[in-house]
């Protein structure tokens, strides 16, 4: 349909205090951007320049083929606290945009658990050669509030602990974060062991420290994991692992 009087009249006076989306929003959708656009131009009128932020969204918007919650990471719960903690230990972000999560793909029943959290209507991508899967797509708003929240780009090195989790839910980022790099396993006299793993000293003193503190866990120690010194395991024995295990699944959904 062509474009109302009165609403020619509006853009004639105003059309310079909103930009086209907010426009194509105020008129309820009812005619194409194109379509506003085109009367702005050929009447000589400005509309409001998109701000950078703005501009992104829309391209990482137009680049993404498939719906995702755009802000799955701006409300906490148990299952966003535990899709975080994954992230922290097997995933990235990059480009500006990117979101990525990679497990075996032994492991990918927990990819589909994550995507469906996100209501993310994508594939998930399968790697033969690395018998690996992946959640990946675009989207600023998700990167941006990772970055909030504490995450960086090439973070191997670097991460640090995560900004305000709340105390509700830290058992679950926890949770999560093993089952990206952590690992239990029995030694003799049928004794078992635990561990986290990262490249980072720091985010493991973090950790650490908030497990002495949330939980009855009283041991833990931190070292190297391999002879180049690249990256540090911090663990515990069986009585420190009976109780971390007590701590991350109280309350499994």
């Amino acid at each position: 349909m062509p474009i109302l009087k009165e609403h020619k009249e509006i853009l004639l006076a105003q059309s310079d205090s909103k930009t086209l989306p907010e426009w194509e929003e105020f008129f309820g959708f009812q005619y194409p951007r194109k379509m506003i656009y085109d009367f702005c131009y050929h009447n000589d009128c400005r509309i409001a320049h998109l701000s950078k932020e703005e501009k992104s969204k829309i391209q990482s918007k137009n680049a993404r083929k498939y719906h995702i919650n755009e802000d799955y990471f701006k409300h906490w719960s148990h299952n966003m606290a535990y899709t975080l903690g994954l992230w922290w230990a097997d995933g990235c972000i990059y480009r500006g945009q990117m979101f990525d999560i990679t497990q075996h793909r032994k492991d990918k029943y927990i990819l589909k658990q994550i995507a469906k959290d996100m209501e993310y209507e994508g594939n998930l991508q399968d790697a033969v050669d690395t018998q690996s899967s992946r959640i990946n797509f675009s989207c600023v708003t998700i990167y941006n509030d990772i970055r909030k929240l504490g995450g960086a780009e090439r973070k191997s090195l670097t991460a640090v602990f995560p900004k305000e989790i709340p105390d509700e839910f830290i058992a679950d980022f926890v949770r999560g974060y093993f089952d990206g790099d952590g690992s239990v396993w029995f030694v003799k006299d049928n004794r078992i062991n635990s561990n986290f793993s990262s490249g980072s000293r720091i985010f493991l003193e973090e950790l650490l420290r908030v497990l002495r503190e949330k939980s009855d866990i009283e041991g833990g120690s931190i070292s190297f994991c391999n002879k180049a010194k690249t990256c540090y395991h911090l663990t515990f024995g069986k009585k420190d692992s009976l109780k971390l295990a007590q701590y991350m699944y109280k309350n499994d959904p």
